[in-house]
């Protein structure tokens, strides 16, 4: 089986990926090895993976499947993901939580970082550069479908 983080961009708006962090985990707690996986957090920040782009707007590069935590650079907020699933499909919901931030600040932001229940980084949503704030909303919509080879 293979899964796959859904996206229905053509890699300029946004480009979404699940990690080889995701598949050993999965492997690992179906069989009882190193505790149970669990989908948790959201981390919203940035990445060296979405440049500009000369022309005007932003260039996202390849998602690698080696993304590590210390990739993430400025993380600014942290949101509990809210999954559900139907059939094989799980369905992640990440909202930043924008009433937590700071009044008057702004902070830039490209990389969705999609957590487990220990901390490391499974997936990875990287989009066109935005500034986040106190007062305005941002909700990311995304599904893990699993299908057969």
């Amino acid at each position: 089986m293979a899964d796959a983080l859904a996206s229905v961009s053509n890699g300029k708006l946004y480009k979404g990926q699940l990690l080889n962090y995701y598949y050993s985990r999965r492997a690992e707690s179906a069989i009882g090895v190193n505790g149970q996986f669990l989908i948790t957090k959201g981390w919203f920040g940035t990445s060296s993976l979405v440049t500009a782009d000369p022309t005007g707007g932003w260039d996202i590069a390849d998602i690698p499947l080696d993304f590590a935590n210390t990739d993430l650079l400025k993380k600014f907020a942290e949101c509990s993901l809210i999954c559900t699933v139907s059939g094989s499909t799980i369905s992640i919901n990440a909202t930043l939580p924008e009433s937590d931030l700071p009044d008057d600040k702004a902070f830039d932001f490209n990389t969705l970082a999609l957590v487990d229940n220990k901390g490391n980084i499974f997936g990875v949503l990287c989009c066109q550069q935005d500034t986040l704030h106190k007062g305005k909303l941002f909700t990311a919509l995304m599904t893990i479908e699993q299908k057969v080879a």
